[in-house]
């Protein structure tokens, strides 16, 4: 059908098309666009809505107008300012990974070197320097696609803001990561070491990175599993480089497999509830009722999902603080989901037995995640000496180099060391019951933060300025950092 004549709101006369036109014209199109203030064209998108909108677009109106050579109307998604602002960022970033990709295809040239105590101890200051920052890249990298399995699960609700910052995380991590790794493949190529594998798994890496932001792409047509998938390759991938590089030892893979476990046995909790709330929705009387129950233990199984996807993403790294906040935050998720559907229920629904049923499953999913929790937090070892240690050497290093590139490498070492000592210090403050000895602890947390906040400062006046000036005073807020 075509409109001949349009006034606002209506059609005064409307007749059949000829058989012969098949298609519209290009140039029948009516330029510049109008927007009619019309019925047709109330569906006005505005810029700061978070969801995408299909708009038909004819004779270069919005549902406006038509001329007798217009027949098709075409559809087109509208993109709010966010999702456009997330789509460029996810552009930029897939040019980051690319980036990243091609500097993996050959090792670093390592400087000739003997076997003499010098050449000895640069191999070594290389091997430890690179190695810590490929674990604080690949830990930064996993709980940033963490939180994008928990953000874009928020439907209209996502912060595409929020998003973009994590997407920005990945990009400008993971081509440090590669040319990091193209010195430890040369320097493992030295040991007599396969290299080649390092190689290959951080591209492995690169290649999930990339499925993983596509996936994340505003107004996809990739469903919600698609995404899961990709996180859980980047989970695996990630584990690969780690394993190469000596990372991960035996103890840290038994907590990882508990942690797996454990998050399976929320999902199979979950998939109780999931059924005993499919059984309420069978009895309810009318189709409403029945939609919101079957509603709300579909968003149980949604949240479940992502908490497996999170778990499989950060257990490599779970030793991480922010890898950490990550899963707890998914399983903060799963926890509001079951008590979203036990209400629903219970508001909808008034036989005894079967709400006993859900209460009982519900109570079983609580366990399992509280269960869940304490492993994260309490489950592996005691790693404070360890981070003590770990400061000591990156702080050391940085005071003694005279490169200010090198320093501002040792600095970023020591800023997440510092950040994984407060949030164990903190941790440790939150389990005592002794109010003074909380206080200490607090204050020691609050001035090693301070510290940190002053080196991190200090290490960026260097690498903007490198001049001695600037060298000095990242030494000395380096060593006012030990001391904290």
């Amino acid at each position: 059908m075509e409109e001949l004549f349009i006034s606002p709101g209506r059609a005064i006369e409307i007749h059949g098309l000829p058989q012969t036109l098949k298609k519209a014209k290009p140039d029948s199109l009516t330029k510049p666009a109008l927007l009619r203030n019309s019925g047709a064209a109330q569906d006005v998108v505005q810029n700061n809505h978070q969801s995408a909108k299909n708009v038909v677009i004819t004779n270069g109106t919005q549902n406006g107008g038509f001329d007798s050579g217009a027949q098709y109307p075409e559809i087109r998604s509208v993109l709010s300012e966010p999702q456009q602002a997330l789509v460029s960022t996810i552009s930029a970033g897939q040019e980051a990974i690319e980036n990243a990709h091609s500097l993996l295809n050959e090792k670093a040239k390592l400087p000739p070197l003997g076997n003499d105590p010098a050449s000895v101890r640069w191999k070594e200051t290389q091997w430890n320097t690179n190695q810590q920052a490929v674990q604080s890249q690949v830990s930064a990298m996993n709980a940033a696609t963490a939180q994008m399995v928990t953000l874009t699960g928020q439907g209209d609700g996502t912060d595409h803001n929020a998003v973009g910052a994590a997407v920005n995380t990945i990009s400008t991590n993971l081509p440090d990561m590669a040319r990091e790794v193209k010195m430890l493949a040369a320097l493992m190529d030295d040991k007599a070491m396969e290299g080649d594998d390092l190689m290959g798994a951080a591209r492995t890496l690169c290649g999930a990175f990339s499925d993983m932001l596509s996936s994340a792409a505003p107004a996809t047509n990739e469903p919600r599993q698609t995404l899961l998938s990709a996180a859980s390759r980047v989970g695996e991938a990630s584990y690969r480089v780690l394993y190469t590089i000596g990372e991960e030892d035996v103890v840290d893979r038994e907590r990882q497999d508990l942690l797996l476990g454990l998050a399976k046995t929320v999902a199979n909790s979950t998939a109780a509830l999931v059924l005993k709330a499919k059984n309420v929705a069978s009895e309810c009387e009318d189709e409403y009722t029945q939609n919101r129950v079957i509603g709300a233990a579909t968003q149980c199984a949604l949240a479940t999902s992502q908490l497996v996807a999170c778990a499989k993403v950060v257990a490599p790294t779970i030793s991480d603080p922010l890898c950490q906040d990550q899963l707890m935050e998914a399983a903060r998720d799963v926890a509001k989901s079951v008590e979203g559907c036990v209400v629903t229920c219970k508001d909808v629904y008034r036989e005894e037995s079967s709400l006993m049923e859900l209460g009982g499953a519900a109570r079983d999913v609580t366990k399992a995640l509280n269960d869940l929790l304490n492993h994260i937090k309490d489950g592996g070892p005691d790693k404070i000496p360890d981070i003590m240690d770990q400061i000591m050497v990156a702080s050391g290093e940085l005071i003694a180099s005279h490169d200010s590139k090198e320093m501002f490498l040792q600095a970023r070492i020591l800023a997440q060391a510092t950040a994984e000592l407060i949030q164990a210090i903190k941790g440790e403050a939150e389990s005592q019951s002794d109010s003074d000895l909380q206080k200490r602890l607090l204050s020691a947390a609050k001035a090693l933060a301070d510290a940190t906040a002053d080196m991190v400062e200090a290490a960026k006046q260097c690498a903007s300025s490198p001049n001695e000036s600037s060298q000095d005073l990242l030494k000395r807020a380096a060593d006012h950092l030990r001391e904290s």
